[in-house]
Parts: structure tokens; sequence; C-alpha cells
């Protein structure tokens, strides 16, 4: 596996550790609304950044050239963030919708996890291609 691959997967691996991350930190934010007195637009604010990050996983599991099925979660990570957003709007209309505002937090922050763990065995296994070990891919129904 060439260099850039290798490069390419390494900071794909960085971009889901970072978003999950952020995840945590919007989790710390909002207690501190909850338990601490803290500002509700810190929360809101920090969580509009997070899009930039969640297109970063995305734009560097194109750039990893992923198998297709992680390139697909990696594109559901954004899609996923976009709607989680949008619940908020909903809470004096529909309470119920924006209620799984806090779900959809939680199953970001599963799929995050999921994406995270496959980048880091493709990485390992573009390390190992590079280094001339025998490697399996790692398992995968698909290539793109």
């Amino acid at each position: 596996m060439n260099g850039s691959i290798v490069l390419a997967r390494r900071v794909h691996l960085a971009a889901t550790w970072v978003f999950l991350a952020a995840i945590l930190l919007q989790v710390f934010l909002v207690g501190l609304v909850l338990f601490a007195g803290g500002n509700i637009d810190n929360h809101r604010q920090f969580g509009y950044s997070i899009i930039f990050v969640a297109l970063a996983v995305l734009l560097t599991a194109l750039w990893a050239r992923v198998p297709r099925r992680d390139g697909w979660m990696a594109a559901a990570v954004l899609g996923l963030y976009i709607v989680q957003t949008s619940f908020p709007q909903f809470k004096a209309s529909a309470p119920v919708v924006a209620a799984l505002h806090p779900v959809f937090a939680i199953l970001l922050f599963w799929l995050g996890l999921v994406v995270a763990r496959r980048a880091r065995e493709l990485y390992q296994s573009a390390l190992a291609q590079r280094s001339g070990s025998t490697v399996v891919e790692p398992a995968t129904t698909e290539t793109r």
C-alpha cells in the first residue's frame, strides 16, 4: 500500500477520534447547563461547529479509499449529525420529536465508535502492507 493511502487512513483515524471527543465534550457542556448553571449557548454553538468534524470524517474516508460500507457509515455520521441538530427546533411544536435529541447523541457516539474502530483496522492493515507483512485486509464483503 502506498504512503499516501497510509497517511490518508491515519488522518481518517484521527478525524474519527476527534469526532468522538467532540460528542463527549457536547455531553459535558450540557451537563454544565443542567448541574452547574452553565450557558446553553456554549452547548449550542459548539454543537453547530461539530459539522466540520463530521464532514472531515466523510472526506477523509473518501481520501483514504475505505471500503464502500465504511464510506457509507462515514456518510451516515454526517447525515445523522444534520438530523441531530434539527431536533431542538421542535421543542414547542413537537416536544416528543425534540426529545430524540439526546437519543441521537448516543446513536452518533455509537456510530462514531464503529467508524473509529474500522478506521483503526484499516490503518493497521495499510501499515502492515506497506512494511511487507502478510496481513489480510479487514473483513469486508465489498471493495470500493
